[in-house]
């Protein structure tokens, strides 16, 4: 009986403690891209950038991510990287334009913006709030949108199980053995039926 009461409390909370993790450089984030989805739009209908192209002295683009995983995001580990921005011809121009109102710079010099968030996570299959990148363009040169990374922490279940077995063990509500044998019950490499 005290099991079973165990596992139910066990997974009513797992999707709503937040998951206590040091907060990890930018740099040793994953990179989310493949699954997590960047949406790049322009901020005004300038008749100047509707070729996707732009040559004006600056540039104000929104962006918000889209969750194609089936996890839950850890909302305020989400960083937007700029990767590259790239001219018509296909040169790199990330030295000549320059990035402003940016968070931070990874390692290899890249300018990142937070992602803002009102909640924990972001769901699976949902859309984050937006974030405003103005790009200054002093040579007026024509370019495409950048190309932007996300890079963020997947709140895994199993993860969630296994923070709150941990600090159900140290309030003493939870013997260690029996937290032991619910992760092994809870586990889907598990053999148990």
């Amino acid at each position: 009986m005290i099991k079973a009461l165990v596992f139910f409390l066990m997974l009513g909370f797992a999707l709503n403690v937040p998951l206590v993790l040091a907060s990890p450089s930018v740099d040793d984030l994953p990179d989310l891209t493949g699954g997590v989805v960047p949406v790049v739009q322009y901020k005004s209908s300038d008749p100047l950038s509707g070729t996707r192209l732009t040559s004006v002295s600056e540039v104000e683009y929104i962006v918000k991510v889209k969750n194609q995983t089936g996890d839950p995001l850890v909302a305020d580990s989400l960083i937007l990287v700029v990767d590259s921005v790239r001219e018509i011809s296909g040169k790199e121009i990330s030295d000549r334009v320059k990035i402003e109102g940016y968070d931070g710079m990874t390692a290899d010099g890249k300018p990142f913006f937070r992602i803002p968030s009102s909640d924990k996570e972001l769901a699976p299959y949902s859309e984050s709030e937006t974030v405003t990148i103005r790009i200054r363009n002093p040579d007026y040169l024509r370019f495409y949108p950048p190309v932007i990374r996300v890079r963020g922490l997947r709140r895994s279940p199993a993860a969630a199980v296994k923070g709150l077995l941990e600090s159900l063990v140290q309030k003493g509500i939870l013997a260690p053995e029996e937290a032991a044998r619910a992760l092994e019950a809870t586990s889907p490499l598990s053999d148990n039926p």
